[in-house]
C-alpha cells in the first residue's frame, strides 16, 4: 500500500478551513486501486467502480453541504506557476481522518459564489 499525501500540488487529500479536503474523482480512484476487490461489490452496477464508491461515501454523511444543497465544493489550487480548480468534499468533522490538524493549506482557497475566501 503507498502513502497518502497530504497539502502536496499533486495530493487527493488536503487541509482549507481547519477542515478536511478531498479531491473528486481521484480519492475514489485511487481507492479503487488500492482495494480492487470493491469491484466484486460494485458489479452489480452500472456506473464506473470510482462512482459507486462516491455514491457510498456520501451515503456516510460525513461531508459538508453547501447552501444549495450540492456536495461537491470548488477550491482553488495557488501553484508557483498556475492555479487550477480542483473540485471534491469538504469534511463535517475533520477528526474523522485526522485527529489533529496542523495547519491548513496555504496554496488552497475555497471558491463561494465564483470567488475565494
Amino acid at each position: 500500500m503507498q502513502k497518502l499525501i497530504i497539502n502536496e500540488p499533486q495530493a487527493q487529500i488536503h487541509t482549507v478551513d481547519d477542515t478536511i479536503f478531498i479531491v473528486t474523482p481521484g480519492i475514489f480512484m485511487r481507492y479503487v486501486m488500492e482495494f480492487p476487490q470493491v469491484q466484486l461489490v460494485a458489479k452489480t452496477e452500472k456506473t464506473p467502480v470510482w462512482r459507486y464508491m462516491q455514491k457510498a461515501f456520501e451515503k456516510l454523511r460525513y461531508h459538508k453541504r453547501k447552501d444549495d444543497s450540492y456536495s461537491i465544493w470548488t477550491c482553488a489550487l495557488e501553484g508557483p506557476k498556475s492555479t487550477k480548480k480542483v473540485h471534491g468534499y469538504l469534511f463535517n468533522d475533520p477528526t474523522i481522518l485526522i485527529p489533529d490538524i496542523v495547519y491548513n493549506n496555504p496554496y488552497l482557497k475555497i471558491f463561494l459564489n465564483n470567488q475565494t475566501s
